[in-house]
């Protein structure tokens, strides 16, 4: 049966059959203990974003655990502060899947709980009493506030969490920084929150009249913000969920009640007009589906911060000869040991089994080798390759180093390329997509998709579009092509490619400046040309459909005053800072929630 929804035009003649405002002010008052509590359990069962951050939990748990593989044992027990833990739900589900994991480096978890809302805290120990867990767990739950600074000296933890709390603190960045106080060395901290994306855009527009002020708007943007502008060091990932406002548009008390929770005010006692401008705003959002149901959709960001034990490399290993920074860059700001145990833990068979699309000359393998230790217990990976040239595959033969092992070599593009379904724990394709054609993504990002063991993980790293590997070839194609040739394929493209065949993924952002000095000609010419022109990335390929740049000089690059202003804007102090922003995309084979 689909719902019949009442629009703005006949909603003051179906007083009757929706909600009515009572006592209405000009401001809404703040939510009550009891009635935050009655609409947080409404809100949060209408939404995805508790099931998709529960299970991106689940999915990286080998993350969570990673100080501890990494570091010489200290103690045999692993403990977690979890601030703002609510009802628990979240918690409890960590708590699960953590155990399996724990042995044999840890013998006890220790999992402490801040709720200072005597209903939420009621309903995580009722919960808990529910939960059977053995000797080796200690929860505790505690009324208590987390306050900045004021548990300074206190015990430390392996891991800090920061579920959908930090709305709250007047200074975010200082509660991060008392959140990593509270961490041990080597450890880490966990932040979740909502991203800019759906209700914040009517918080944004709404808030300040309903409740007076907008002291608790705060999205996972300002948080990206934070931390850059702090020089803080962390990894991003970005979370699909959706809000269902069907009873919203309805204008149903339990919809009256959802809104309230989404604006932090009471609206049930907000003046008629005002509350039907907030109401307008979320059928302006909404998406109603062929059933009947309206959606908002209101995506997650995960930040995973970690202490100054894990801070990453700063200085380029006396072996690394490549020319450019992008290999190094992706080694150092990734967790990819975490991520390789991980895996082994959750192997079915003796070895790891690994797939790397347009494997070039070598150049990834290279820098991991160089950067990333692995854990000690992993002993054999089979390393297959793929990539459209023969002699590439071949240079990146020889780069082969232990646990890695010689595996299949495929000399074909992905396109055409023929995989086998639900054969790799990992896959990977580091600056290797910027030449598949857009229109091929949809098939080929299935197809590896669907390569991958249902635990596997597949990595995509590519550069946006405002980045100069993309936007210098924009803008040489309009500058000297009138805009004609085929143009690289971005990380824009992936995701959408990704959102649109329902395949689960999460993004880390990588930011970084290139510099080469301006009378530096063969390192410039190097890096406009090959790097960002030619596209060095896949040069070693016999077919080069990106050929039009090859014969134009640097001195001509350079002097086309439209290339000249372009370039200018990226020099400081005779030396050119080239913007890169790199997503490193991660993926699955399940659908999307």
């Amino acid at each position: 049966m689909k719902i019949q929804y009442k629009t703005q035009d006949n909603s003051q003649s179906s007083q009757r059959e929706c909600y009515s405002l009572q006592n209405q002010k000009s401001v809404a008052p703040p939510l009550d203990d009891e009635f935050y509590a009655q609409s947080y359990e409404l809100r949060k069962a209408a939404s995805t974003m508790t099931v998709a951050a529960i299970e991106w939990f689940r999915s990286n748990v080998g993350l969570l655990l990673e100080r501890g593989y990494s570091r010489s044992p200290k103690g045999d027990t692993f403990s977690v502060l979890s601030i703002g833990s609510g009802e628990g739900d979240i918690d409890l589900e960590i708590i699960h899947s953590l155990l399996p994991r724990l042995k044999p480096r840890w013998k006890r978890l220790r999992y402490i709980a801040l709720e200072p809302n005597s209903i939420h805290r009621d309903r995580f120990l009722q919960r808990l009493d529910q939960a059977s867990f053995d000797d080796s767990v200690e929860v505790c739950v505690r009324d208590e506030c987390f306050e900045p600074g004021s548990l300074a000296g206190e015990e430390q933890y392996d891991l800090v969490l920061l579920t959908h709390v930090l709305y709250y603190f007047e200074e975010p960045y200082q509660a991060i920084r008392s959140a990593l106080t509270q961490t041990k060395e080597g450890g880490q901290v966990v932040i979740v929150h909502q991203t800019a994306s759906g209700i914040p855009q009517i918080q944004q527009e709404h808030m300040l009249a309903a409740k007076g002020n907008q002291n608790e708007m705060f999205t996972a943007e300002d948080i990206k913000r934070l931390l850059e502008t702090q020089s803080h060091q962390h990894q991003y990932y970005h979370v699909d969920a959706r809000l269902d406002v069907t009873e919203c548009l309805q204008r149903l008390e339990s919809g009256v009640q959802i809104m309230s929770f989404c604006m932090e005010c009471d609206l049930r006692q907000l003046q008629e007009a005002k509350f039907a401008k907030i109401l307008q705003a979320f059928w302006r959002l909404a998406e109603i589906e062929d059933s009947g149901r309206a959606f908002i959709q209101e995506p997650i960001g995960v930040f995973v911060l970690k202490t100054a034990a894990n801070a990453t490399v700063l200085e380029r290993h006396p072996e690394d000869q490549d020319p450019v920074v992008d290999y190094w860059q992706l080694a150092q700001r990734f967790d990819w040991s975490g991520t390789f145990l991980s895996q082994y833990h959750q192997r079915k068979s003796s070895s790891l089994r690994l797939l790397d699309v347009a494997c070039g000359t070598g150049r990834w393998l290279q820098a991991f080798g160089h950067y990333i230790q692995l854990d000690e217990g992993i002993q054999d990976i089979v390393y297959d390759c793929l990539d459209p040239c023969g002699s590439s595959i071949a240079q990146a033969s020889q780069k082969i180093f232990t646990p890695f092992q010689q595996g299949a070599q495929y000399v074909n593009t992905i396109q055409e390329a023929q995989l086998e379904n639900n054969s790799y724990d990992l896959l990977w394709s580091m600056h290797g997509f910027y030449m598949v054609p857009p229109q091929d993504l949809a098939s080929v990002l299935q197809k590896c998709a669907n390569s991958l063991k249902d635990t596997g993980v597949g990595f995509i790293a590519l550069a946006t579009r405002k980045s100069f590997y993309v936007d210098f070839y924009e803008q040489y194609l309009q500058i000297f092509q009138e805009g004609k040739g085929a143009r690289f394929t971005a990380a824009e493209d992936i995701l959408e490619a990704l959102s649109a065949g329902g395949i689960q993924h999460q993004v880390h952002r990588i930011f970084y400046e290139e510099p080469v000095k301006a009378d530096d000609h063969a390192a410039l010419e190097h890096y406009i040309k090959n790097e960002a022109t030619v596209n060095c990335f896949n040069k070693d390929k016999e077919a080069e459909p990106l050929s039009t740049s090859k014969n134009i000089t640097l001195e001509e690059l350079l002097s086309h005053p439209k290339m000249e202003r372009y370039l200018n804007l990226l020099l400081r102090n005779s030396v050119y800072y080239f913007p890169e922003e790199i997503l490193l995309i991660s993926f699955n084979c399940k659908s999307k929630i």
